[in-house]
């Protein structure tokens, strides 16, 4: 008998635990879920002073997710059976505070209301109330609901044992998307009346789950090109310029010439957060930090070029040593950043007297008067003497630039990824599972994800009509989804009527993906439109 068990291999137990009933091989998705029905019915039973508010659940879903994908990573170049266990039950824990935070917030929208959209000003009982309260007021509820959806598209796929490498990617960028909602902030804001519909947790909703699930079909993706033999350094070529342009061309707070990262200071009541528009101070070192990075990024990505088109080896080594040494920079900016973020003090008198009259303008709008009829110079000496009775109140907060703040520890962690790819690279790729495999993962996933954002786009227009009386606009929002959606819409064309595979295919998921990210953050904060809303609202 202990023979027959020593020479069963590993496809037979594989075979063995696919027989277990399929409600089983689900328990790290079905559990998660009970949990959070628990955790609402006792949050609603006892209150919020017996519970972690979303901030609290948020940091220990950030936790589960970092541990889970370190796991995840370290079992495909070392495979341990319980190490890889462990990474999916951590993941289900991290899905866990995720949802639950988002289901915190749902309760405490209502209960800052008292949950008075139950009933009319007739006090009829409207049976879809709790549509009000879902929590998709802006871009910190879609950004919950973005990672939940990627850790549960992850958690779903990964109940077979050849695709538990999946986790060691996505889980990562889920982590990445609740960072930039910590950044973001919690306030519980209210919309416009005309916003308030249920077309808008409909919409919303669909687009949360859409984005998880193109975020998995990108990491899927980025495992399928690194299995097919695309070396790391090619990778590092994208990501490194990728990341320059971001900083150079897209960041309103860092200066090349300044050599500064400015943070927009604030006032804060202890309940709300008032950003002053327009009034930036310098935090020194930072800047310094970030110029160093651009230029090791640089140096890393001409060095990876002439290697890929010349396989010079030496160019190979001077550019992995750029790379990280670019590590190294990136960590002290952020590390220099945090800490001049919170021990910075005075900033009234950091403030340059240029910009006095930006200042004065804000305060002159918000005021309610209006600033273009006032005179330059009183505009000015109204912005100094706010200044020197406030200067001292006022203090730096990482919400003032989400997008930028989150940049620097995206950058961070891609470039982290493609230094971990270039270590025994093989030893990986042999890890990964087939080819095949991969590629059916892709077009599974793409074909949801194009589902899904086809919804989005139905929903948006019938909102939209509801709300604003037209069904489309053009509207920058509206312009990005459906860009987005044609992306995927050519993936699947391709493959079915041209029989596109592989790394076209594979290229085409990665382009989808970064036109949705484009279409939750870049729209939102860089460019006007009716759906400035879903960004932080000041």
């Amino acid at each position: 008998m202990s023979q027959a068990v020593k020479s069963m291999n590993v496809a037979d137990v594989s075979e063995i635990e696919l027989k277990r009933p399929a409600l089983f091989n689900y328990l790290h998705v079905i559990l998660p879920l009970v949990g959070v029905a628990l955790m609402v019915i006792a949050r609603r039973t006892y209150g919020p002073n017996k519970f972690f508010d979303d901030a609290g659940l948020i940091v220990l879903a950030v936790l589960c997710y970092i541990f889970a994908a370190a796991f995840h990573l370290t079992n495909l170049y070392a495979p341990i059976r319980g190490l890889q266990k462990a990474g999916l039950w951590i993941a289900s824990l991290g899905f866990f505070f995720n949802m639950s935070a988002w289901f915190m917030r749902w309760i405490t929208s209502g209960e800052l209301e008292n949950w008075k959209r139950m009933t009319d000003m007739n006090g009829v009982y409207h049976q879809l109330w709790f549509f009000s309260y879902i929590p998709f007021q802006h871009l910190y509820d879609l950004s919950l609901a973005f990672a939940f959806g990627a850790a549960l598209t992850t958690l779903l796929i990964e109940h077979r044992q050849g695709a538990r490498f999946l986790g060691a990617a996505s889980l990562s960028l889920a982590t990445l998307v609740l960072f930039q909602a910590i950044f973001i902030g919690n306030e519980i804001i209210s919309l416009p009346p005309v916003l308030d519909s249920y077309w808008r947790p409909i919409h919303v909703g669909v687009a949360s789950i859409s984005y998880g699930i193109s975020l998995v079909s990108f990491a899927i993706a980025v495992m399928f090109l690194l299995k097919d033999g695309v070396k790391p350094e090619s990778m590092g070529i994208f990501t490194t310029l990728f990341t320059v342009f971001g900083f150079i061309f897209f960041s309103n707070s860092y200066s090349l010439f300044t050599l500064s990262y400015r943070m927009n200071p604030v006032i804060t009541d202890g309940h709300n957060v008032s950003f002053v528009r327009g009034l930036k101070v310098p935090v020194a070192g930072v800047g310094i930090l970030v110029t160093v990075t651009i230029v090791l990024l640089l140096a890393t990505a001409v060095c990876f070029l002439v290697y890929h088109f010349r396989g010079d080896q030496q160019m190979r080594r001077f550019g992995h040593y750029a790379l990280r040494a670019s590590l190294v920079s990136q960590a002290a900016g952020i590390a220099t950043l945090f800490y001049q973020v919170k021990n910075l003090h005075n900033l009234g008198a950091l403030v340059g007297s240029d910009q006095y009259h930006s200042l004065g303008k804000w305060l002159a709008n918000a005021s309610g008067m209006e600033a273009a009829k006032m005179p330059v110079p009183q505009l000015v000496q109204e912005g100094a003497q706010w200044l020197n009775a406030m200067g001292s109140q006022l203090t730096l907060d990482t919400r003032a630039h989400p997008v930028e703040v989150s940049g620097l520890i995206t950058a961070f962690v891609l470039t982290l990824f493609i230094a971990l790819f270039s270590f025994r690279t093989e030893k990986l790729r042999a890890s990964l599972p087939s080819i095949e495999r991969l590629d059916s993962l892709i077009y599974k996933t793409v074909g949801l994800a194009t589902a899904g954002l086809l919804i989005l786009l139905v929903t948006g227009a019938i909102w939209a009509n509801e709300s604003w009386g037209r069904y489309w606009g053009w509207d920058p929002k509206e312009t990005g989804a459906l860009v987005a959606w044609l992306a995927y819409l050519g993936y699947l064309h391709t493959r079915v009527s041209h029989g596109w595979a592989g790394r076209r295919s594979a290229y085409f998921a990665l382009v989808g993906f970064l036109l949705v990210i484009f279409t939750y953050l870049g729209v939102s904060y860089l460019l006007p439109g009716l759906h400035s809303y879903a960004g932080r609202l000041d």
